[in-house]
């Protein structure tokens, strides 16, 4: 039995976890009052989801068809010397699916379509101040008061919107920048995706459809400045002779998105009455392609925790501890993975690039090594 709260829960945030936060809320019985901003265009960032996530937005009653639009990845190529890979194959653990590959406006507009409706009160970021007790929240909005036990932070670029936040941020910049892009060739992906780690940048190629591939380009300060500087064929040019393959004739090269990389983690996950998820807590490397997974994964947790446990009072700070103990080694995990490969594969050693070579091509021999990080690839 789920305890429901008689004040609302205020989440805070106009992205996809905050969607997904009130609608797990919902479902649940409480009462919601989401604290958003006016939304931009997406950037047409694509979305590798795992199995696990893909199951989940069917239980808490996303769309069938967001679902079965996903393009499903089977074998993930990892190549770490000219001629050398390492193949993640889900047919290695019995599964047909190791990601599923998502447009962000579709998953965005399937999560606010499924919050139509819905007992949901919506407030403008710019009319609203929080304010952050050890017993409460104060929402003041247009001189209208409001309290709550909770803040679920689900924005990790509006900090100063809240007063008291007592929350230290610990970035690390990997001096790159990531470029999003979408091309089409005649060359057929079949739900294959390859991912290659060079000195100076890490290139994901993600099938999206037979024919289409989103890309993210990892790329240190010095590569970026000279990508910029490329006009559309010496792009492409550059593009392909990174690829050991023959990625094929490639054409409608898609709109570029730049972004810096940085790894930002907390402190803690929570202060007093504020409790943060999805990159409001983590924000990792975009190699791992696991950024929005985390964030799913901390609105399962916490569901699994108000399921789970007799709390009245969801924002008591016992409560809160319990969430962020059965976060902790997840996040730590996989953002200490993002931090040794970018410095293992950026290293000029060439010992440490025998030590690379060796060390994959154990694994590729070892069934049972393999299997254990395919299935934590899917998780």
């Amino acid at each position: 039995m789920v305890n429901k709260n008689l004040e609302p829960v205020i989440v805070f945030g106009s992205g996809l976890i905050a969607g997904l936060t009130s609608k797990m809320l919902l479902n649940h019985g409480f009462k919601v009052i989401r604290i958003t901003k006016e939304r931009t265009k997406p950037l047409n960032k694509i979305f590798a989801i795992s199995p696990v996530s893909i199951n989940w937005f069917d239980q808490i009653g996303l769309s069938k068809d967001l679902i079965n639009s996903g393009y499903p990845i089977n074998k993930i190529d990892i190549f770490y010397g000219e001629n050398e890979y390492l193949r993640f194959d889900s047919g290695d653990i019995y599964k047909r699916e190791l990601a599923f590959m998502v447009k962000e406006e579709d998953l965005m507009a399937e999560v606010e379509l499924s919050l139509d409706g819905l007992p949901l009160q919506i407030i403008d970021q710019s009319h609203a101040t929080i304010e952050n007790h050890e017993t409460f929240i104060k929402v003041i909005h247009k001189n209208e008061v409001t309290y709550s036990r909770i803040c679920l932070w689900c924005d990790g670029s509006s900090k100063g919107k809240v007063e008291q936040f007592n929350i230290v941020k610990k970035e690390k910049d990997y001096h790159q920048h990531a470029i999003t892009f979408n091309f089409f060739s005649d060359r057929s992906y079949k739900n294959q995706a390859t991912q290659f780690f060079f000195k100076d940048s890490v290139l994901a190629l993600l099938p999206i459809s037979e024919y289409e591939v989103s890309v993210v380009w990892s790329c240190d300060d010095h590569l970026i400045e000279k990508l910029k500087l490329l006009d559309e064929q010496q792009f492409v040019e550059e593009l392909s002779a990174r690829i050991t393959y023959d990625i094929g004739s490639i054409s409608k090269v898609g709109v570029k998105n730049f972004f810096p990389i940085k790894q930002v983690l907390v402190s803690n996950l929570f202060d007093k009455r504020i409790l943060l998820l999805g990159d409001a807590a983590h924000t990792i490397h975009p190699m791992a392609g696991q950024g929005l997974n985390m964030g799913i994964r901390d609105i399962q947790s916490l569901e699994r925790l108000i399921e789970s446990t007799n709390y009245i009072d969801i924002g008591a700070r016992g409560f809160l501890r319990k969430y962020e103990r059965s976060r902790q080694l997840d996040i730590t995990q996989f953002s200490k993975l993002t931090v040794s490969l970018h410095w293992l594969f950026s290293s000029s050693s060439l010992l440490m690039k025998e030590i690379i070579r060796k060390s994959f091509k154990i694994v590729n021999s070892n069934d049972s090594i393999k299997s254990f990080l395919i299935r934590k690839a899917a998780t």
